[in-house]
C-alpha cells in the first residue's frame, strides 16, 4: 500500500519518523520538530480521501475546532499546513494505550481506581468543550488515551460539531460510532450535549464491565436494542461494581434525553463524587497495587469503603491460572535460590506436558509463605534468574515473607526489565516492557 509520507520526509518543520496507522479520512505519523525536538502526531488527509464528499471540509472543521481548545485532557493542536496539496494537522503526540487497548490487554474490566479517575478526567474535558460550544459526537474507548505518564487525553475531533460548523451531513443522516449513539441520534436527530452524555455512560459501562452495553450481530438488532434503551445491569457482569457507579451509568443511559444529566457539568459533579469515594484514584504504569487489593478482596479482607476494586487486577491472577508453562520449582540450595529460599513456578495445571512437579522446602504450607504473580501488559516475556531462563510470564514466585526476589524479564526487541521486590510487599506485579 502506498502511503502519503515516507520516513524522513519533511512536513512543515517536522521530520516524519514512523507510520502510526490509518483511519477513515487519512493517515497518522509520528514526527519530530527539526529545531526543538518536539514529538508530534501528523494527521494527513490522503488524496483518495480528499475525493470523497465532504472529507476536505470535515478535515478543516476538525483543525478549526481543535485549534480553539486548550485543556489538559484534550490533545493540543500545534499547527496546520499543506504538503503537495494534502492538508495536514500537526498535533500533540500521546503515547501509551487507548482505553480499549487497556481493556484488551488486561482481558477484564479496568480497576475501579483507574476507571473513576479516567472517567472524571474525560468528563472534565467534555464539560470544557461543551462550554466552548463544541459537541464531540464520537466519545468512545478508542478515542481516549492514557499516556505513559498517566495523563488522560481525549482525541479525534474529526466529526465534532462547533458553533461555526457547516452542515456536513444530509438531514436525518446518522454520524458516529453505532454502539455509542443515543436513541435520538439513531433516529436521525440533531447532535447535542445529550448525545455526548449518553456516550459517556456507554464508556463508563465499558470500563467497569469490559464490554459495551449495546451490541448485536446485525445493525438492525443493534439499533433496536439502543432504541429500547435496555441493557444488562453492569453488576450482573461484574458483581464488584458499586451501586453508585451503576446509578451514574443509568442516569446517562436514559432513553429519554430529557431524563439524563442535563449538562456535562452535572455529570462531572457525580464523577467527582465517585473519584472521591475510591482510595487512591489514578493510573499507574503497573497494576501491582490493584492486583494486591484484588487479591486481598478475594481473601475476604474488608475495605473501609463500599467500593471493592476489580478489573485489571483480576487478570493478573487469572493469567497465571490459564497461562502457559509447566510447574517448575527451583532447588533451594546454593546460588540457585531466590533470596535464599524463594521458589518460582508457572501454572501447576500444565504439569502433564512432561515436566513433573517437584516439591520444594520453600513451597511448604508454612503460614509465612506467599505466592507473588508476575505478568506483562502485552503478551509474554521470558523470565531469567541471572543468566538462566526459568520460565515465561505469566509467572509465579513462591517465597517466605521478607525474602528478596531479583529476576529479569526479556523479550526480543525490548529492553530488559528488572524485577526486584520483597515477598509480602504485593500480591502481584504487572510490567510494561519498553521497545529498544
Amino acid at each position: 500500500m502506498t502511503r502519503a509520507f515516507d520516513t524522513n520526509q519533511t512536513v512543515g518543520e517536522y521530520r516524519v519518523e514512523d507510520f502510526l496507522g490509518a483511519g477513515g479520512m487519512g493517515e497518522v505519523y509520528r514526527a519530530v520538530h527539526s529545531k526543538i525536538g518536539r514529538v508530534a502526531a501528523v494527521k494527513v488527509l490522503t488524496a483518495q480521501a480528499a475525493q470523497g464528499s465532504g472529507f476536505v471540509e470535515r478535515f478543516f472543521n476538525e483543525a478549526r475546532i481543535q485549534a480553539s481548545l486548550q485543556h489538559p485532557n484534550v490533545a493540543t493542536l500545534y499547527d496546520f499546513c499543506e504538503v503537495q496539496g494534502q492538508p495536514c494537522i500537526i498535533m500533540e503526540y500521546v503515547d501509551g494505550e487507548t482505553i480499549s487497548e487497556r481493556i484488551a490487554a488486561f482481558g477484564a474490566p479496568l480497576p475501579l481506581s483507574e476507571t473513576v479517575y479516567v472517567f472524571e478526567k474525560v468528563c472534565e474535558a467534555i464539560d470544557y468543550v461543551h462550554r466552548h460550544g463544541v459537541i464531540h459526537r464520537d466519545i468512545k474507548s478508542n478515542n481516549i488515551k492514557i499516556s505513559s505518564e498517566g495523563k488522560v487525553k481525549l482525541l479525534d475531533f474529526g466529526i465534532a460539531k462547533g458553533q461555526g460548523t457547516q452542515q456536513l451531513t444530509q438531514v436525518g443522516s446518522v454520524i458516529g460510532t453505532l454502539q455509542y449513539l443515543a436513541p435520538e441520534l439513531i433516529r436521525g436527530g440533531a447532535a447535542d450535549a445529550g448525545g455526548d452524555v449518553w456516550a459517556l455512560g456507554v464508556l463508563l459501562y465499558e470500563m467497569v464491565t469490559g464490554r459495551v452495553p449495546f451490541d448485536a450481530d446485525t445493525v438492525g438488532d443493534l439499533c433496536d436494542r439502543i432504541g429500547r434503551g435496555q441493557y444488562t445491569p453492569p453488576a450482573q457482569l461484574n458483581p464488584s461494581v458499586p451501586r453508585e457507579v451503576a446509578a451514574v451509568i443509568g442516569h446517562c443511559l436514559r432513553k429519554n434525553p430529557q431524563e439524563r444529566y442535563r449538562t456535562a457539568a452535572e455529570l462531572l459533579a457525580d464523577a467527582r463524587k465517585l473519584s472521591a469515594a475510591v482510595p487512591k484514584p489514578g493510573v499507574s504504569p503497573t497494576v501491582s497495587e490493584a492486583a494486591s487489593e484484588y487479591a486481598e478482596a478475594k481473601a475476604g479482607r474488608s475495605f473501609p469503603l463500599p467500593f471493592v476494586l476489580a478489573g485489571a487486577a483480576a487478570v493478573v491472577v487469572v493469567l497465571v491460572l490459564i497461562g502457559g508453562g509447566a510447574l517448575l520449582f527451583l532447588s533451594t540450595g546454593g546460588d540457585d535460590t531466590l533470596g535464599g529460599g524463594a521458589a518460582v513456578s508457572a501454572d501447576p495445571s500444565n504439569t502433564a506436558r512432561g515436566l513433573a512437579a517437584k516439591p520444594s522446602p520453600a513451597a511448604s504450607h508454612d503460614a509465612a509463605e506467599r505466592v507473588v504473580d508476575i505478568a506483562v501488559t502485552d503478551g509474554k516475556a521470558d523470565v531469567y534468574l541471572g543468566a538462566e531462563k526459568v520460565g515465561t510470564t505469566p509467572f509465579s514466585v513462591h517465597g517466605k515473607l521478607g525474602e528478596r526476589v531479583q529476576l529479569t524479564l526479556r523479550r526480543e526487541g525490548y529492553a530488559d526489565e528488572p524485577v526486584d521486590f520483597v515477598v509480602g510487599e504485593k500480591k502481584a506485579f504487572m510490567y510494561a516492557l519498553t521497545k529498544r
